[in-house]
């Protein structure tokens, strides 16, 4: 007597999707998302206060497609939107999307082909478009061999050789991996996606990347929120900085705290370097010294000393910035810019720099 195989039940995918403001972008990254050839999923779109006719634009696929549900909630920002939607999935993976972006038509099929049950992320690779289109400007590469799990690996010392894009978009996360650690969005914050980058990371046990583009990310949104770069940005990268180094870096044992110090004094030259390079193509604003005051307060209060030798370029940013960085950023940072370079102003430049800050060290 023949026995019909009893069918493999595909994982079921929730899609998060938080909406501000993106009636322009959103019907066609909605689309994106029905065309997928991977159909056992459920959308949350979780509508953030917008005061245009976004709420409108997800309707059209509500009333159309089951698989897509509205949450409608005062605007709370980005981090509240996703954490709404953690609440309500009911996947056995989490996927996020944002709105004014675009998926392959395969994206989901291709990621949870991949996916397994001890496996904690999936990591998709991304390509940079101008505007919600398929027309790549680049290729976001891994640096790391794709589909090859990666266990018993720690995570953020991989980061320090091997950059990943610090987004939570186009990974395909384990609902179990999620929950089990109560892993949510920083709310209040812009950058949220540092501190959850780095938390995941920090936890998984198990991870593989793809090896196709899957994702196309639109960075021709003048109105997102890393085209318009505000003090509020230096506060939540500073935030997010403090998040690190007292909830992990002060936590762990001597190896992995070296770890986490060099992951932390990389994002701190970083965020230091990206406000004043801001700040002097914008010399008409007005919050400089509160920037620099903000910045060497988190220094002095979040110092690294102690650091994984990468290279020796990095070796000598290194020793620059845990040198100046407590006593000028400012400073900090233009010895770094003038490292290597044989211009003769720089050179004077360096060398009074140097001077004038070698006995105010902290």
């Amino acid at each position: 007597m023949s026995v019909n195989p009893k069918p493999i039940k595909k994982p079921f995918i929730s899609i998060i999707i938080p909406c501000y403001n993106v009636a322009k972008y959103i019907f066609k990254g909605l689309e994106s998302i029905s065309n997928q050839s991977y159909s056992s999923w459920e959308c949350i779109v979780v509508n953030d206060g917008s005061t245009d006719n976004t709420e409108t634009e997800i309707e059209k696929w509500t009333k159309k497609d089951k698989r897509f549900q509205l949450i409608s909630q005062v605007n709370k920002g980005v981090s509240a939107a996703r954490n709404a939607g953690l609440k309500q999935a009911k996947g056995d993976c989490i996927y996020f999307f944002d709105p004014d972006d675009l998926i392959v038509q395969d994206c989901l099929e291709n990621l949870i082909e991949l996916f397994h049950d001890n496996i904690d992320v999936v990591i998709g690779k991304n390509a940079e478009v101008y505007g919600q289109t398929t027309e790549i400007n680049k290729v976001f590469e891994h640096g790391i061999t794709p589909l090859k799990e990666l266990k018993k690996t720690n995570f953020i010392e991989l980061t320090l050789f091997h950059p990943i894009l610090v987004v939570c978009w186009n990974n395909l996360y384990n609902a179990k991996f999620i929950f089990s650690n109560n892993l949510t969005f920083k709310e209040g914050i812009v950058h949220e996606d540092e501190l959850w980058v780095f938390e995941t990371l920090y936890l998984a046990k198990n991870i593989i990347f793809n090896s196709d583009v899957t994702y196309y990310y639109n960075v021709g949104n003048k109105y997102s929120i890393t085209k318009n770069y505000s003090f509020n940005n230096l506060k939540c990268y500073i935030t997010v900085l403090d998040e690190i180094f007292n909830n992990y870096y002060l936590k762990e044992n001597k190896q992995n705290k070296l770890i986490i110090g060099t992951y932390i004094l990389k994002l701190q030259i970083t965020i230091t370097a990206g406000f004043f390079r801001f700040i002097k193509k914008n010399k008409k604003l007005t919050y400089k010294d509160e920037g620099a005051m903000l910045i060497k307060n988190h220094l002095n209060a979040c110092y690294i000393s102690e650091y994984i030798n990468l290279n020796p370029a990095k070796s000598n940013q290194f020793n620059i910035f845990i040198r100046y960085g407590g006593a000028n950023p400012e400073a900090a940072f233009k010895l770094i810019r003038n490292t290597n370079k044989k211009n003769i102003l720089k050179f004077f430049e360096t060398s009074y720099l140097k001077y004038t800050y070698r006995n105010k060290l902290t």
